[in-house]
């Protein structure tokens, strides 16, 4: 097992991110052995159904060896600490794995760092691509996108309140108070996007009084009547606050007694 695990070593390191260019003759002869973790080889796979030996040389034993060992990246992307070739390593070894796995935790690397050094841009990039492509059944990152999403006014409100949905799908994976606090706070984002979108489209209307546009109007008005009573039904349910969409809701609706308590 000692010579198929140093053989395999061997063949990860003819692949080493920045040694691409090197020959075989000196990959073979140790240059380059600086780049490597010591020890990178032990990295645990305890949360992986496939044998051991089954890895060496898979995409996952690569990208370590490529990127100097995602458990050692870990906690640098936690701080907002990897290096530009470090990112770009990642971002190539994110689009030639094949196994989603690898996918979402290549992935989650890159998220941790760009929002630990507060490159939002980069962040939104990364999440949307996350969820669109990699893995939506995580209600934290659905939770955060949406909220994300919800500050960057009525243009992403349609956005804020997909994403409500989806974590809001996902919600019992939340327990106790924290399951109460997320879902009252998911049912209030989306009532809030439908209303910044009804108010933007009246001014709109109070401009331009086409028949399409009142149209519009008037779905945008439904449709936060209809998200405020939800919000306003789970408030009153969980014991929070009810009183701003309470508000809300009568105003949408025109009538205190659709949102009446029953």
């Amino acid at each position: 097992m000692r010579t198929f695990w140093l053989a395999g070593f061997a063949i990860i390191a003819l692949v080493a991110c920045g040694d691409k260019e090197k020959s075989n003759t000196a990959a073979a002869a140790g240059e380059g052995e600086s780049d490597f973790t010591p020890g990178f080889v032990d990295i645990s796979f305890d949360d992986d159904e496939e044998d051991m030996d089954d890895l060496m040389g898979s995409e996952l034993m690569r990208t370590s060896a490529e990127c100097s060992n995602l458990m050692r990246l870990e906690p640098a992307a936690m701080m907002g600490k990897l290096k530009e070739g470090e990112i770009n390593c990642l971002e190539d070894a994110l689009r030639d794995a094949e196994k989603q796995t690898y996918k979402r935790k290549l992935s989650l690397v890159l998220m941790a760092d760009a929002w630990a050094k507060g490159d939002k841009q980069r962040w939104d990039a990364v999440a949307s691509r996350h969820l669109e492509e990699i893995d939506r059944s995580d209600p934290d990152l659905c939770y955060k996108y949406a909220l994300y999403m919800s500050k960057k006014g009525s243009g992403k409100a349609e956005s804020a309140i997909r994403w409500a949905d989806v974590a809001l799908e996902n919600r019992t994976r939340w327990k106790g108070d924290t399951h109460v606090a997320r879902v009252y706070s998911l049912y209030r984002l989306k009532a809030k996007a439908s209303m910044r979108q009804w108010l933007e489209l009246e001014d709109n209307y109070a401009s331009d009084q086409s028949d399409e546009l009142r149209e519009q109007v008037d779905d945008a008005r439904n449709r936060t009547k209809t998200m405020s009573r939800e919000w306003l039904e789970y408030a009153r349910s969980s014991g929070k606050d009810s009183t701003v969409a309470k508000q809300m809701c009568e105003q949408a609706a025109g009538s205190a007694a659709f949102c009446a308590d029953e």
